[in-house]
């Protein structure tokens, strides 16, 4: 049984190539992909008698029972191929050892969902379970997730993850709502969701700044081999400031105040609408609000999202363009 560092790994590649119906992978070629990717980590590769055992094992019973096409040549070399082609190990219910590993792996991260900088994990280890079926018989569906699963670009996430471990320049295709595809050559550094859409955030050279790309108008996505540029932004701090992923050039941080309708307000402290929201003690009503954020897009969408449960009592540049914006809304009714 393959169960030395570095397995899931080679798992996972090997997966890829027997799913390739585009090209056969012989021993060597195997070999070359899971060894170029293995010191891409800065780890030692494998050796011929080690790749035999991680196809034994993915064939046994204990691994995922593939079936592999044993008729197939290139040249007079073996090649391997799954006999099915929608056939996957991500589709595959997990073995023994892959759920021992990640319950162990899940009880890790545990430890450290209460750290501050770690709150996410609260949200992804019920998450893990429930998806990996670590729940007792009957429990399934505990807990429901506000996403789009049929939302396009998802499949860009784990390519764009790895890019950007890695340190590459890409060339994006990409194509903007209404408008064709275009080319554009950037240096990735982040991925956010906002609103169940997920964005990348690049330096772009020609622009000579930093711009966000849709994943779900991305075309498709090409690793370069020029000079990256690193990243020195800190980006927990980058996005402080604003809602959403816009970041207005030339713009300036607002202290905006709102008042909330009494049915709206226990909402709203409840669920804040920024990270810097508090109460205004100088509103004798109780029913106002601050907050201190870069003006753009999503704030504007957000605020009209609460139609007449809020007002905008300043600064005046926030309120006159919410009103712009009903008025414009009023006149197609």
């Amino acid at each position: 049984m393959a169960t030395n560092k570095h397995a899931q790994i080679r798992f996972t590649i090997l997966d890829r190539c027997f799913s390739n119906f585009n090209r056969l992978y012989t021993y060597d070629n195997l070999l070359d992909e899971v060894n170029n990717y293995l010191y891409e980590l800065g780890t030692e590769g494998i050796r011929l008698r080690q790749l035999q055992y991680d196809i034994e094992h993915m064939k046994s019973d204990a691994g995922w029972a593939i079936e592999l096409d044993d008729s197939l040549r290139k040249g007079k070399k073996k090649a391997f191929r799954y006999q099915d082609k929608n056939f996957s190990i991500a589709d595959h219910p997990l073995n023994v050892d892959d759920l021992e590993q990640l319950e162990t792996t899940i009880t890790i991260l545990s430890r450290y969902k209460h750290r501050a900088e770690f709150s996410w994990l609260e949200e992804l280890i019920p998450r893990m379970k429930q998806a990996f079926n670590l729940v007792a018989d009957g429990d399934n569906g505990l807990i429901g997730y506000e996403e789009n699963i049929d939302l396009k670009g998802r499949e860009h996430l784990g390519t764009l993850f790895n890019l950007i471990v890695k340190r590459k320049q890409i060339k994006l295709t990409y194509e903007p709502y209404g408008k064709p595809p275009f080319e554009e050559v950037v240096h990735p550094y982040y991925v956010k969701q906002s609103n169940n859409r997920w964005f990348l955030f690049c330096f772009n050279p020609r622009y000579q700044t930093i711009s966000n790309y849709a994943l779900d108008r991305m075309v498709s996505i090409e690793e370069l081999a020029e000079k990256f540029e690193p990243s020195t932004i800190n980006w927990l701090d980058y996005f402080y400031d604003i809602i959403g992923v816009t970041k207005p050039e030339d713009a300036q941080i607002e202290k905006i105040h709102l008042k909330f309708s009494e049915q709206r307000l226990h909402y709203v402290l409840t669920k804040p609408l920024h990270g810097s929201q508090k109460l205004d003690r100088t509103d004798p009503d109780g029913r106002t609000v601050t907050i201190e954020v870069f003006p753009n897009k999503e704030l504007y969408q957000l605020l009209l999202s609460y139609g007449p449960d809020v007002e905008v009592l300043a600064p005046d540049v926030v309120r006159e363009e919410i009103a712009l914006r009903i008025k414009n809304t009023n006149t197609i009714y």
